[in-house]
């Protein structure tokens, strides 16, 4: 070994000796005394939004102020009066549906027993022969529907147009028929969309009406030809066989308009109930 090596493993030979025969340190004495941990005062953490985020402080933006106020509260669209077989729960919708919390009756409907009983109850929230149509159905007229079966797409899509549309009264498909028609024909309704998943019988018994002119939609074309060339006023969509958004616009385009029959087919109409 060179006297290079020599003097540096006798250089760290001693440190080691000394770091072996210095005494352990003891346990730590209270805080700020010789050789204790010096501790530091707790600080709170400042937590801010990330960035992007809005906190609803507009107080450095002066020029946004007023800008974002919460929405008007809508206007509470007038009670559109329960034609034909009215229910209990239908009923009971309609009060809560109603501004002044009064459902409102035609004067030719009919109350099952529970809605009997509940009519009975509360006397005071039924009010009859007010706030009919008048005698021409209008884009705003009252359309009944109807739907087969469940269906959350088609519950969805009536409720949001709950100020042009309301349930029609029956349990069967031939009740419902049967009570839309009277509707039509006492001017109560305009029309109806019958949602079903098959249209065979609903457009057999529709048909079989006088009053009613059924088209099924089985797409925005048929549906355009049915209005123009039929005066249909009432549609029935085959609701597992048809998209949401095609059964959406089928029927914005069928409610937002008011049926009209061309003269030539009232005429054979006519002489089909005649000779029929």
């Amino acid at each position: 070994m060179d006297e290079r090596n020599r003097k540096l493993v006798e250089l760290v030979t001693e440190e080691v000796l000394k770091a072996l025969s210095a005494p352990a340190p003891g346990p730590p004495g209270p805080p700020g005394s010789p050789g204790s941990p010096t501790i530091k005062p707790q600080q709170r953490a400042v937590v801010r939004p990330t960035i992007g985020q809005c906190t609803g402080d507009y107080s450095k933006f002066p020029e946004l102020a007023g800008q974002f106020a919460s929405a008007p509260t809508p206007t509470p669209v007038s009670a559109i009066a329960l034609t034909g077989i009215v229910t209990a729960n239908q009923l009971q919708e309609a009060m809560d549906k109603a501004p002044d919390g009064v459902a409102v009756l035609t004067n030719d409907a009919r109350l099952t027993p529970l809605a009997n009983d509940l009519a009975r109850q509360l006397p005071q929230r039924i009010r009859r022969g007010e706030q009919a149509l008048g005698n021409a159905p209008s884009a705003t007229a009252n359309w009944l529907w109807w739907l087969e079966g469940q269906c959350t797409a088609v519950t969805s899509l009536v409720s949001q147009r709950s100020h042009l549309l309301r349930a029609v009264g029956g349990t069967s498909l031939i009740q419902v028929v049967r009570n839309l028609a009277t509707a039509v024909k006492s001017k109560q309704a305009a029309g109806g969309v019958l949602f079903v998943p098959n249209a065979a019988r609903a457009m057999c018994y529709a048909n079989r009406a006088s009053t009613l002119r059924a088209v099924v939609g089985t797409c925005p074309q048929a549906l355009e030809q049915g209005i123009n060339e039929l005066g249909a006023n009432v549609l029935v969509i085959e609701y597992p066989y048809v998209k949401p958004d095609v059964m959406t616009t089928m029927m914005d385009h069928f409610i937002n308009r008011s049926p009209s029959v061309p003269p030539n087919i009232q005429r054979e109409l006519a002489d089909l109930q005649r000779n029929g």
